[in-house]
């Protein structure tokens, strides 16, 4: 305190503001507020109304759009009429504390409690701007390379943008996608922009997974919608994420996330089901399944059939009994395998085929025992992911899978033994892969 008196007390005006990408200053309160909309204009505050009045008095005729301010964390030095604020970004605790974000534009009242509020996402002015820009690029762009027929595109391009007005994780997961795309068109941006994606994805994920503890009829669209985002994301993400392949390291034995929540994803929505069965896509892959009344087609593919006879050569025979019960499982996994090779074909013959569709023949529906056995990298487990790639191959003309397949199949290929690798010549050709022996 003694060495405090010695000091004198700058004019509040000469004091320099923390930047806007800094963290809190520690002991000062944060609270929510606004951030004006306008290039150039820095004005901050705390409530609907100060930001209503602010326009009122210099953005008169300016068309405002659907918003007039972003949402922002805000911090002050002064009060009074001294008052100055700042915008700071939050701690990465805060950032992972499970709660509901605002959404950008709402007309709810900002918090002005001094304790730290977790539910408004902190940006700087020039994010804020990044963010209109990754969401008007969605629009103009992005959406039509999600959408697999006209009724597709529509739906992406106004019906999910208006959604995400009212769901915020939605709409982080919008700006994530768009970034994705981004990043996929211009390389030499890409890390910049894969980064504001996992940003975006990270705010974005806990919020969706409370949504989805109560799917119900009046956010069964919005969770669905960021759901197919989702996944979207995990594939592109997954072209500089090796840990999002679904075979990993040797020494790994843990399957990605994006795996189990394809599979996960299916419970999600029982309780709106009836509804989501009368979506365009549903309902073509309903009508795929209603299509397959025979429940087994090894004799689909010469190619396929002769998968039957690995599980009685002498390699198999030889590992069997370090897998104990594994062969009934893997020739169920074989059968639906080859199912999904028919189904996929009628779909290509009723130009249903996607993205969507290529999960839903095969990957929810495999076993959990199967994939335990691919956990374990038993080389029959593999060997038939291996063939499942050819499927994924007509998607690759999607920038979020291009190259997929390729990576995929070379990673398996570095996990089997040499014995086992004239097993893969079918996939390798299809994919026009000459792997190094």
């Amino acid at each position: 305190m003694k060495y405090a008196e010695e000091l004198d007390l700058a004019d509040p005006a000469y004091v320099i503001l923390p930047g806007p990408n800094e963290g809190p200053v520690p002991f000062l309160p944060t609270i929510g507020g606004l951030a004006c909309v306008v290039i150039g204009c820095q004005y901050l505050c705390a409530t609907n109304k100060r930001m209503k009045m602010h326009w009122s008095a210099e953005h008169s005729g300016v068309v405002a759009g659907d918003t007039q301010c972003h949402l922002v964390k805000l911090q002050t030095f002064f009060r009074g009429n001294q008052l100055r604020y700042f915008i700071v970004c939050q701690s990465r605790t805060a950032q992972s504390q499970p709660e509901r974000h605002l959404v950008v534009g709402s007309e709810t009242a900002t918090s002005t409690t001094s304790t730290p509020d977790t539910s408004l996402s902190c940006e700087s002015p020039v994010a804020i701007l990044e963010d209109s820009r990754l969401l008007e690029h969605f629009q103009s762009s992005t959406c039509f390379e999600l959408g697999y027929s006209a009724i597709d595109i529509s739906c992406w391009h106004s019906d999910v943008p208006e959604l995400a007005a009212k769901y915020a994780f939605l709409q982080h997961g919008i700006i994530a996608c768009a970034a994705l795309h981004l990043a996929s068109l211009n390389p030499s941006e890409g890390q910049r922009y894969r980064l504001i994606a996992a940003h975006h994805q990270n705010i974005a994920l806990p919020e969706f997974r409370s949504e989805i503890k109560d799917a119900n009829i009046n956010n069964y669209l919005a969770l669905l919608a960021f759901t197919q985002l989702l996944i979207t994301h995990c594939f592109a993400a997954n072209q500089h994420d090796e840990d999002l392949l679904l075979v990993q390291g040797r020494d790994d034995q843990s399957l990605p996330d994006w795996l189990q929540f394809i599979r996960g994803s299916c419970g999600i929505f029982k309780p709106v089901s009836q509804y989501v069965a009368s979506l365009p896509n549903v309902a073509a892959m309903i009508e795929l399944d209603l299509r397959d009344r025979n429940p087994e087609m090894p004799d689909y593919d010469r190619r396929l059939r002769g998968l039957f006879d690995l599980f009685n050569s002498k390699m198999a025979q030889n590992i069997k009994e370090n897998f104990e019960g594994s062969f009934p499982h893997l020739l169920s996994t074989l059968r639906l395998l080859s199912r999904a090779f028919a189904k996929v074909q009628e779909a290509q013959s009723r130009n249903t085929y996607s993205l969507w569709a290529t999960l839903h023949v095969w990957p929810v529906r495999v076993s959990q025992e199967y994939l335990n056995l691919l956990k374990q990298r038993h080389p029959i487990a593999l060997i038939l992911l291996a063939h499942y790639c050819i499927l994924l191959l007509p998607l690759e003309v999607n920038w979020y899978m291009s190259g997929y397949s390729r990576r995929l199949i070379t990673r398996i290929y570095g996990q089997l033994d040499e014995e086992w690798r004239p097993w893969l010549q079918w996939p390798l050709e299809e994919i026009r892969l000459q792997c190094d022996k």
